[in-house]
């Protein structure tokens, strides 16, 4: 039995690399020859706190996991992504039948533009938006705790758009 199980945990790995899968490694033709990446600071052009740092979080989590760059500091970075949320829409899906007030279900969308330059050359290798959106069932009753469950979810959302069109083939 013992045996069985060292050989399956070493063709294991085998299985799994025939299948195809594989961490990052993929990148769309302008990111060619790009190796490492840094992230600046979004800014924030909307009346909620805390969402320029959200998304810069998020993106930086993004790319490690994905796993096609590395994330250094910016002297080092072959490039860096930057950009603004530009805007942050909330929409109660569901309330509660006793308290119109209550928002059992929240709904949000966030809008960011970014820029992702070559800190060789200084030139703009891409730039554009992305959006997420995410909503939150708020069974507790604490509707601040599922917006910010809801912006949360949707700023990882965005962060993976951007990820997509940087890693695309």
């Amino acid at each position: 039995m013992k045996k069985l199980l060292q050989l399956t945990a070493l063709l294991a790995p085998l299985a799994l690399a025939a299948c195809g899968y594989k961490l990052g490694g993929f990148v769309s033709p302008q990111m060619t020859g790009m190796k490492t990446f840094s992230v600046n600071m979004f800014e924030n052009h909307t009346v909620y706190p805390n969402i320029g740092m959200q998304i810069t979080s998020s993106i930086g989590n993004a790319m490690q996991t994905d796993g096609t760059f590395s994330m250094t500091v910016p002297s080092n970075a072959d490039f860096t992504i930057s950009g603004a949320v530009r805007n942050v829409e909330y929409e109660r899906l569901l309330t509660d039948w006793r308290d119109s007030y209550q928002s059992l279900e929240v709904a949000v969308k966030i809008e960011v533009a970014y820029r992702i330059v070559n800190n060789k050359t200084g030139a703009t290798i891409s730039n554009g938006t992305v959006t997420g959106s995410g909503s939150f069932f708020n069974t507790g009753g604490n509707t601040q705790l599922g917006r910010d469950a809801a912006l949360s979810f949707a700023t990882r959302k965005a962060a993976d758009q951007l990820v997509a069109r940087l890693t695309a083939p």
